[in-house]
């Protein structure tokens, strides 16, 4: 029988064995031919094992909320990557780790691998909440009210394997900053948290429907203030407003800045507001006082590198290990250093970026020299640094169009010797999906295909002056410059970039310096690469040696297809954990209406193994009366006993016995399910 789970308890552990086992019973249908690959992907992309371009082995992405990583997770990851993979590791825009070429057999002994040391891959790629982001100097910054760190990896224990959250429309992406500053770039997230204050209360500022991506869109303030223990709830308004108003069926227009475009950013912060209001008085999980600082002064950068002091006085030392790729060897030694250090853990960056936190001022010139000695760049200042962030690219991508990371790789060799690259930031991206960031940077670079005289080529749109931070005026997205052929790319940001040095007037961003310039401006200072004579070398990408193919017909798997009727199952599920925690504060409205949902999403599971189509809109009571013609005798019992016990809670106000028959009716369908279906007339 379902068991209460009306006790919110301790938050989930990143790691469950269990998941495990779910993962190898997978696989195991997958290999043995019982589900085809639609069914295999919807699966495994929530255990973060994702398909390549190259068949039969996959990237495997290891989550790390709000970028920590605690030291003993290292050598974890050197012998993974030695063990199980091909290449390097690669930092990621929303800091975990992506892993390359692990066979498709060999990935139930990764996956045991990294849960026995205590890494998850769990919920780290799908339709899902992915890898909750912070604050690259998260728990260090002078600036920060509370370690936007800290609440990421609480946020994410909070949620992870919850039904209502595995089989969402679309992903959903969180972020948390510190302060007002916004380093966790709330305005291109589904939902991010901002710590401030208010009449003396500390709290957070709340945004909703951001993304970037084909077509951006900066996220809305829906929350001027909640409580610190009221964040589970925000969460939690999101996912249910996901799950109620996203669609399904595009499944490119399913994200949440699309529920925003359809009802207007007023109807859907009133939306948010109800919402949140409804769910205010169920419980969450006991949530414990956050440590709250009063915050200093500090230089905001853009992006921290270097030596930047923390508020206690100390160092946290910000190396640039070149495209976010680290070795197993880099792996160990940052290992080692941590150890010397005493230090408990580490962090990754957004920018790919390793963060050594507090470092004793004595010791930073031997931390910066040991970090340049395992090829990890630490520059003298943020402003001295090479800014550079790319996504693989079609070196892994299913869907990348150019091979921005060879790209990137140029663009990173030419930028050494060139003064005009410090302290501006490059973002490259393989399509124009922004897995690079491209549309937030100074000067991004999105792939595409175009064709020259008729042949396809490998080209980058250049988007000039984005930035992600809310404030940030006059708006998030980069402007859209010129289009070049890759292979003019690296000379095309050196032009614009010396163009901005030379031309740009005091205290004049790379923005404004592009609004004044124009089109034809940007298009002058072009003028060189523009004017060169097409030759064969265009054909060919960045690091390859096939001509260019265009634009690839494989699909992507961020948009994974999801299996409905383990979709049904879940939301039975979560419907069945809403009438519990109902009940354990009186309100029987809603645990009455929460059984009927379970029961509902349960039916359906039967009308559709009895091959009978069923709407998200239709009504409880049709749903029940349809069963009536398909379900067994057992099932037919169940669920006269859920009607008996409805009854009789209505009479006496008491749904304890209601929630029981519930709760069998659910386990009674899950059996039937289960069962295999007899082929037609094979049964009198």
């Amino acid at each position: 029988m379902t068991t209460n789970v009306a006790s919110t308890g301790e938050p989930e552990p990143l790691v469950r064995l269990s998941d495990l086992d779910d993962y190898r019973r997978g696989l195991a249908r997958r290999l043995g031919g019982a589900w085809d690959e639609e069914q295999w992907t919807s699966f495994r992309v929530r255990f973060g094992v994702y398909g390549q371009k190259q068949p039969g082995v996959q990237m495997v992405r290891i989550k790390i909320p709000g970028g920590v990583v605690p030291l003993p997770w290292l050598p974890v990851l050197a012998k993974f990557n030695r063990t199980f993979c091909k290449g390097d590791a690669h930092i990621t825009t929303r800091q975990d780790f992506q892993t390359y070429f692990v066979p498709l057999e060999r990935t139930a002994e990764a996956l045991e691998f990294l849960y026995s040391n205590g890494l998850t891959t769990r919920e780290a790629c799908g339709n899902t909440f992915r890898n909750i982001s912070a604050c690259a100097l998260a728990g260090q910054c002078p600036r920060e009210h509370v370690d936007a760190g800290e609440v990421a990896g609480r946020l994410a224990r909070s949620w992870i394997r919850h039904p209502l959250v595995q089989h969402m429309p679309r992903k959903v992406k969180v972020s948390v900053s510190g302060c007002a500053t916004d380093c966790g770039v709330a305005a291109i997230h589904d939902l991010a948290f901002i710590a401030g204050e208010q009449g003396g209360a500390k709290g957070f500022s709340v945004y909703a429907g951001g993304g970037l991506g084909g077509q951006p869109r900066p996220a809305v303030k829906v929350l001027d203030f909640v409580a610190e223990d009221e964040l589970p709830v925000v969460v939690e308004t999101l996912a249910r407003l996901h799950q109620r108003y996203s669609d399904r069926i595009n499944r490119n227009a399913a994200r949440i800045k699309f529920v925003v475009k359809r009802f207007g950013e007023e109807k859907f912060r009133a939306l948010f507001v109800e919402e949140f209001q409804r769910l205010k008085g169920l419980p969450q999980r006991p949530w414990k006082a956050l440590s709250w600082r009063q915050p200093g002064e500090a230089a905001v950068e853009r992006t921290p590198l270097g030596a930047q002091r923390q508020h206690d006085g100390r160092f946290a030392i910000v190396g640039n290990p070149p495209l976010g790729l680290l070795s197993s060897d880099q792996f160990e030694a940052l290992w080692g250093l941590g150890t010397d250090l005493g230090l408990r853990a580490l962090k990754v960056t957004r920018d790919q970026n390793i963060v050594v936190p507090d470092v004793p001022a004595d010791r930073v010139a031997e931390v910066t020299a040991r970090l340049r000695a395992i090829n990890i760049d630490v520059p003298e200042s943020a402003a001295a640094g090479v800014d550079i962030v790319s996504c693989p690219g079609t070196t892994t991508c299913r869907i990348g169009i150019t091979n921005s990371q060879n790209f990137a790789r140029a663009v990173w060799d030419a930028s050494q010797d060139d003064p005009a690259a410090r302290g501006l930031s490059v973002r490259v991206s393989g399509c124009q999906n922004s897995c690079g960031l491209h549309e937030i940077a100074d000067f991004g670079f999105q792939g595409l295909a175009k064709k020259i005289d008729g042949v396809p080529a490998p080209h980058y749109q250049i988007h000039i002056g984005g930035d992600g931070r809310t404030g940030v005026q006059p708006g998030v997205v980069g402007l859209h410059g010129p289009i070049v052929a890759a292979r003019h790319g690296v000379e095309a940001l050196r032009l614009l970039r010396q163009g901005y040095v030379d031309g740009r007037q005091p205290g004049e961003t790379v923005r404004a310096w592009a609004e004044r310039l124009g089109k034809d401006g940007l298009a002058a200072l072009l003028a060189p690469v523009a004017e060169r004579t097409a030759d064969g070398s265009l054909f060919i990408d960045w690091g390859d040696e096939e001509t260019f193919k265009g634009a690839p017909t494989l699909r992507g798997e961020c948009a994974a297809p999801f299996a409905s009727d383990d979709l049904l199952a879940d939301l039975a599920d979560d419907a069945l954990i809403t009438l519990d925690r109902a009940l354990a504060v009186a309100r029987w409205e809603d645990a009455l209406r929460a059984g009927e949902q379970a029961v509902a999403y349960a039916g359906r599971r039967l009308l559709h193994r009895a091959g009978q189509f069923t709407r998200d809109d239709e009504a409880a009571g049709l749903i029940v009366n349809r069963l009536r013609g398909h379900a067994s005798a057992e099932a037919l019992a169940a669920l006269d006993h859920v009607e008996a016990e409805r009854t009789a809670a209505l009479s006496c106000g008491r749904a304890d016995a209601y929630r029981e028959a519930v709760a069998v009716f659910i386990d009674t369908v899950r059996a039937a399910v289960a069962t295999p279906a007899e082929p037609q007339g094979a049964a009198e």
